[in-house]
């Protein structure tokens, strides 16, 4: 078994810098401008879940701090978002605009996950805490 798992280990450090260029010949503009769009619509539901958990956890009686930490990391995210769309949703066009947007709504999409993993885990631990 630890042969095995020499021999994947050796595997894997052998073909890891060749994953790289593989991957360079094969981007595509057009790709970029649909990942950038699936970031904008991941931060979307994200804004979603972040409002009813939220809110649960304000009914759950959750730490102060913890809501606090929750509602700073939403913040950044709305504050990233906000940035993104000063470009508005960029057309389909090879532009400037859509690199600054895709790093903006990334961001958002990132924040927004942080602040609804700090709840869930607050959840999850007052769930334990009751059990």
């Amino acid at each position: 078994m630890k042969r095995l798992g020499a021999l994947f280990l050796f595997l894997m450090m052998a073909l890891v810098p060749f994953a790289g260029a593989a991957g360079a010949t094969t981007w595509n503009y057009n790709n970029f401008i649909k990942q950038s769009i699936a970031w904008y619509y991941l931060y979307l539901d994200k804004q979603d879940s972040f409002g009813e958990l939220y809110n649960l956890s304000v009914q759950m009686n959750v730490s102060n701090e913890t809501l606090q930490l929750a509602l700073e990391l939403y913040n950044n995210a709305t504050a990233e978002y906000g940035q993104a769309m000063t470009y508005g949703l960029p057309r389909d066009t090879r532009t400037l605009s859509w690199v600054v947007f895709s790093v903006h709504i990334r961001k958002a999409y990132i924040y927004a996950s942080q602040a609804i993993e700090v709840l869930e885990q607050a959840l999850k631990e007052l769930e334990a805490q009751n059990a």
